[in-house]
């Protein structure tokens, strides 16, 4: 008898975790219009970064926002960098979509492009602008690093260490 009060509560339990699934990702439909390929509810309970994704101009102006705020950028500054944050997250976009699927080579070619945008970054920044976006640098990626151990994804519109690589 045991088990059966047993298996019965545990059906119940996995049928209300379900329906609650569900209704929840029921409530944000704006953010899914457009998006095929949600068969079930444990696809709909993972949001992939596709339906988050910001556009390359998007990315690009809240690091200049974020990096103008640490980093108490100057006008020109502001100008420069924000050119060279466009540019290299178009790259990035472009990149991505062109090796979609292929890590290693995503991986590869970005890290010439990021490479590139640190050197003329390094030209614009003053030399304290420098050892503070680098102590910032790495701070992004530890606490990305934790986050991901924890199994905590970023959030919609948080900066990634890609971003700021």
């Amino acid at each position: 008898m045991k088990k059966v009060v047993f298996i019965f509560a545990l059906i119940a339990g996995v049928s209300v975790s379900g329906i609650a699934q569900q209704n929840g990702n029921n409530g944000n439909k704006d953010q899914h219009k457009g998006v095929k390929g949600q068969q079930n509810a444990s696809a709909q309970g993972k949001q992939s970064s596709a339906e988050h994704k910001m556009t390359p101009e998007q990315k690009a102006a809240k690091l200049t926002q974020y990096m103008t705020t640490n980093l108490s950028l100057t006008s020109d500054q502001q100008t420069k960098v924000s050119a060279l944050n466009i540019s290299k997250a178009k790259q990035l976009d472009s990149i991505h979509t062109k090796y979609k699927g292929d890590m290693e080579a995503t991986k590869t070619a970005s890290k010439t492009i990021k490479a590139d945008y640190n050197n003329s970054l390094n030209t614009i920044l003053t030399s304290d602008q420098k050892t503070k976006w680098e102590a910032i640098k790495k701070q992004k990626k530890e606490e990305f690093q934790k986050n991901k151990a924890a199994g905590t994804a970023p959030k919609e519109g948080e900066l990634t260490p890609e971003d700021v690589e």
